[in-house]
């Protein structure tokens, strides 16, 4: 009887890139190894605009972060209510707090995208900011935290004296 060894590993019989038959074993349907996958000239093309297809699908998720992170924070002042309330009003701080935060941090977002126009995905970045932003005003103007009507400035208003005089006659 022969002893096996199985200390000694045999690696002469396995598949090697470029190869479409070893010991009698085809490749798989489908499976072609060409020139173009394994690294060619035409294939660092296409990996290289797949990789700008790739970084400008990246840069458009960075740009509609804002109104995703946002959708709770509108829903809760939506639940809120009109009424001033000291709930409310520590909703309403907090979202503009996360708000005033994304716009400052604009620049920052597409810091990684060096390689590729952004220009668009950063308007689009800021436009999302400022809904966001111009809802919160609506929502706090509303409630009427903020000074939007003729009333809320009338201390403002110069006081005119006006001097009068009355006359009569008594029989």
């Amino acid at each position: 009887m022969t002893e096996v060894s199985w200390s000694k590993w045999d690696f002469s019989s396995l598949d090697t890139a470029g190869s479409s038959k070893v010991d009698g074993i085809q490749d798989p349907i489908g499976y072609k190894m060409t020139m173009d996958d394994s690294g060619g000239a035409a294939g660092k093309n296409k990996s290289k605009t797949a990789n700008q297809e790739l970084l400008e699908k990246k840069a458009w998720e960075v740009a509609v972060a804002p109104i995703q992170s946002v959708g709770m924070n509108l829903f809760m002042l939506w639940m809120s209510g009109s009424s001033p309330g000291i709930f409310t009003v520590m909703i309403l701080g907090y979202c503009l707090t996360s708000i005033v935060g994304q716009f400052t941090k604009a620049n920052a977002a597409f810091q990684n995208f060096k390689t590729i126009d952004t220009t668009l995905q950063w308007l689009a970045y800021l436009a999302l900011c400022s809904v966001s932003l111009a809802y919160l005003l609506y929502h706090m103007a509303g409630m009427g935290l903020l000074p939007n009507s003729s009333g809320d400035w009338i201390a403002l208003i110069p006081n005119v004296e006006v001097i009068e005089t009355a006359g009569g006659v008594l029989k």
